[in-house]
């Protein structure tokens, strides 16, 4: 549901979809990303223009951008408000992903029309600034040091993630490495992408359990998605874990079929996954659940490098989360950064970030000409 100051009735004219293929390794517990394949989408009306953006795949270089994003030609001559609706009824024929993207711009164009914040619309009063964590994905323990190293010496380490791999001996390296290069104030995210376990079974909890105490004694403060579970046996993980944190994740996903689950009692912390959720309206639900429930909620990241980070923290600035993954990255979102004209949030020294006021819609404005200069594909319909 949207809060609006008014009709969505302005008729879409235009929407265009940007391909970009980051090459980026990224090292998971599942395996590896060589590179990523996002889309950028635009959509106008009344000279107007909303922004959105997600992953179209992994490690599919050539994937076409028109079979995934060229269901979104259906936009045109519609209204905001039906092109919304429309969207919502779409998420097993265009896939989840399209759709949140396409709900993101939608919604930005929307607010900017009627002159009203996104946060606004989605009915979100948070305003205070959000830490964001510093992420270290890597296997390789000296590149963990060294990052670690700057995090901390440049004011960044209040919070860090890093991924872990199921391997306890590894791990526990990866741990120690942050924790030797910091101090006790930084709150230690390890995020194992199901490592430790898949499809487990009740006889296998307390073997996880100890594996996990190892982890925390080493310095890990919180630990998400340790294994694949049913909601019965990550609230018995986490009573056997003491006082590390469990964050659940992938149980978590997509928001519309999550809101109507029992989720109580799996974690102490909630993530709330970008490029997963399918709806922005959904997933901001959800977490109003997750914090109904006295647990704390964190926005994560899907390794976005454009317009879906900035929508993301005032997200998670609206709904007064603990902190905020998804940030624009060196490298990988040094394109999208000079295409920038106007943003709405900004990092203060200690990677805060902050919500610019007086913005409408969610307060992107892009260069369109430095959009399509390092796209490798582009369609558009009017």
């Amino acid at each position: 549901m949207l809060y609006t100051k008014g009709e969505l009735n302005f008729i879409i004219e235009e929407v265009e979809v940007y391909k970009y293929n980051i090459f980026a390794e990224r090292h998971f517990s599942f395996g590896t990303w060589t590179s990523r394949q996002h889309a950028f989408v635009r959509i106008v009306s009344k000279d107007e223009t909303g922004f959105g953006e997600n992953i179209i795949s992994t490690n599919v270089p050539e994937i076409s951008l028109e079979e995934w994003g060229g269901c979104l030609k259906a936009f045109i001559g519609l209204s905001i408000k039906e092109a919304i609706e429309l969207t919502r009824t779409k998420y097993e024929s265009w896939g989840g992903r399209c759709c949140e993207m396409a709900e993101m711009a939608l919604i930005d164009l929307g607010g900017k029309l009627l002159k009203q914040s996104a946060l606004d619309m989605l009915n979100l009063i948070g305003d205070k600034p959000v830490f964001g964590v510093y992420v270290i994905l890597s296997d390789d323990v000296e590149y963990v040091k060294e990052h670690a190293k700057w995090a901390y010496d440049n004011k960044r380490a209040t919070y860090i993630k890093v991924k872990l791999f199921g391997d306890l001996e590894l791990d526990s390296k990866i741990i120690k490495a942050v924790r030797e290069n910091t101090d006790e104030n930084t709150f230690l995210i390890g995020d194992v992408n199901t490592g430790y376990g898949k499809a487990v079974q009740k006889d296998e909890i307390d073997d996880i359990a100890k594996k996990l105490n190892i982890l925390f004694d080493c310095g890990l403060d919180a630990c998400e998605d340790p294994a694949a579970m049913s909601h019965e046996l990550w609230i018995e993980l986490q009573g056997k874990v003491g006082k590390l944190n469990l964050i659940p994740d992938e149980p978590m996903r997509p928001a519309r079929v999550v809101i109507n689950e029992n989720i109580e009692g799996m974690g102490r912390i909630y993530n709330i996954h970008p490029g997963c959720m399918e709806s922005i309206i959904d997933a901001v639900n959800l977490s109003n659940k997750i914090k109904e429930l006295g647990a704390k909620l964190m926005i994560g990241d899907d390794s976005l490098i454009g317009p879906a980070c900035t929508v993301w923290q005032q997200l998670a600035i609206g709904l007064e989360a603990d902190w905020v993954e998804a940030i624009e990255k060196a490298g990988d979102s040094d394109n999208f950064n000079k295409a920038i004209i106007d943003i709405s949030t900004t990092t203060d020294e200690e990677g805060r970030l902050y919500l610019n006021k007086n913005t409408y819609g969610f307060g992107l404005s892009l260069d369109i000409s430095k959009l399509k200069e390092d796209a490798v594909d582009v369609i558009t319909y009017r």
